[in-house]
């Protein structure tokens, strides 16, 4: 078995915040460097700048510096000469990509009791896939340690085929409890393609995180969305910058006890003569209406428990979903996504692929939970900088969903020349996109899905649904 390098990573986390910042008004970048924006799905890009106006602007998107991201990736890229990451696998054998590779070895693993990595599309879920640019198993192994070996065989006596890197992602294939010595192991075995051939390794299960798409979890998301907008009126949270009004502060903070913000955000009262309780409902959140009464809808969701009464300011009908067609599914747990679109009254999935979603920092960065719909896209949309206030950067493809959280493609940030912003390029990838939450509140695509998604979704027809 040939040996198998992948590149060790250190990934550096600093904390950044994502509030927003400062009044000062943002350097619009150079349009002396304008053009228009072009990507290159392979690594690197090019891309110009527009003019915007301040509504254009949010506040800094990154928990963590896009830069740190940026730098893990180069260094990646640049010492890899054999890309192992599930992200560069082209595989050329037709339809293997998602199936289990080797009978023998499955066999063998199963008289020691192991549990085989096998995830099937559910029946009720047809495939029609649309999107192309990366070649992601339906389960994979997140490396959460540095400088893992990868045995030829379950025993630390065995070959050492290579070694995996910290938030690398490997192809999943069985997990089993192995006895060796008088000592119960777990092991993993995972593959990857080598030269066009599959190659098998075990790494130690302290090593890494299973991860899977929940594609039966996603499609029960839509199906409960479509039953509750077929039994009652609905309409969403609308208050993007709090144009319909400053919430009350809850206990004298901007924040509830469940981690919703009270900016951007609705209050939702459990007694409308008691307006001492109540919590905050997240802008963009689709809701069901049941009643009204005194300048009230009285409202319930498909994720927080109980009946709300909201003042009717804050809920609106304008551009409201028609129907329901398409509905992208995020999962904060696997950091993955997939897009769905109805056909005929059955639910086809066009893509799947990796995501980043939002840290959760006492829950006020984190993604929220909950089905949204398509309030707005953004071919791009700028954001400012954390440490001075000013215009960092901006995100391409942009696809609001929740107050200033979007699905959006790779941030840029700008360079700064003789005292002005120029754009850099559009950058297409990061090692770290399906790995660990490090936006603010925004879900993060390659480049090339978030326009693809960004092209496909109406804000008419299309939901949001982020799951747990």
């Amino acid at each position: 078995m040939k040996k198998y390098f992948l590149i060790l990573l250190v990934l550096v986390l600093f904390l950044t915040s994502c509030a927003p910042r400062g009044q000062n008004k943002p350097q619009l970048p150079n349009n002396q460097v304008q053009n228009n924006p072009e990507i290159n799905t392979e690594e690197g890009g090019v891309g110009g700048e527009e003019i915007v106006q301040d509504d254009d602007i949010e506040s800094d998107i990154n928990y963590i510096d896009i830069d740190e991201d940026r730098e893990i990736t180069n260094t990646y890229i640049n010492m890899a000469g054999e890309k192992k990451d599930i992200t560069f696998q082209q595989n050329s054998m037709a339809n293997s990509t998602n199936r289990f590779n080797s009978e023998n070895l499955a066999n063998n693993l199963s008289s020691i009791g192991a549990q085989m990595y096998a995830t099937q599309i559910p029946d009720e879920i047809d495939v029609d896939i649309r999107y192309h640019n990366y070649d992601i198993p339906y389960d994979y192994l997140l490396i959460t340690s540095d400088n893992v070996n990868i045995y030829e065989n379950p025993t630390f006596d065995s070959a050492v085929l290579g070694k995996a890197t910290q938030y690398s992602k490997i192809k999943l294939e069985a997990r089993a409890n192995i006895n060796n010595a008088n000592i119960t192991q777990v092991w993993y075995l995972i593959s990857w393609l080598e030269n066009g051939e599959t190659v098998y390794g075990y790494i130690t299960g302290e090593s890494g995180t299973p991860r899977r798409f929940r594609f039966d979890d996603m499609i029960d998301e839509i199906g409960r969305l479509e039953e509750a907008l077929a039994q009652f009126p609905y309409g969403y949270i609308s208050n993007y910058k709090n144009k319909n009004g400053s919430p009350p502060l809850k206990d004298g903070k901007a924040i509830d006890e469940f981690g919703i913000q009270a900016y951007q955000s609705a209050p939702a009262y459990y007694d409308p003569e008691n307006l001492n309780e109540f919590r905050y409902f997240p802008d963009g959140m689709i809701v069901s209406i049941l009643d009204e009464a005194e300048g009230h809808f009285k409202v319930r969701n498909l994720v927080y428990d109980g009946e709300f009464w909201i003042p009717k300011n804050f809920i609106s009908f304008d551009d409201n979903l028609d129907r329901l067609e398409k509905a992208v599914v995020v999962d904060k747990i696997n950091q993955n996504q997939a897009l769905f679109e109805n056909r005929n009254g059955r639910w086809t999935m066009i893509s799947y692929t990796l995501a980043t979603t939002g840290v959760p920092d006492n829950n006020k960065y984190e993604t929220p939970t909950g089905s949204f719909k398509v309030l707005q896209k953004r071919d791009r949309f700028y954001f400012l900088d954390y440490s001075t206030g000013e215009l960092g950067g901006y995100a391409p493809y942009g696809t609001r969903f929740s107050a200033g959280a979007y699905i959006h493609g790779i941030p840029v940030n700008f360079v700064k020349e003789n005292g002005e912003n120029v754009d850099p390029g559009m950058k297409e990838y990061l090692l770290t996109i399906g790995t660990t939450p490090r936006s603010a509140k925004c879900v993060r695509n390659y480049t090339s899905h978030a326009k693809f998604l960004y092209d496909w979704a109406d804000l008419n027809d299309t939901a949001v649904i982020v799951i747990d």
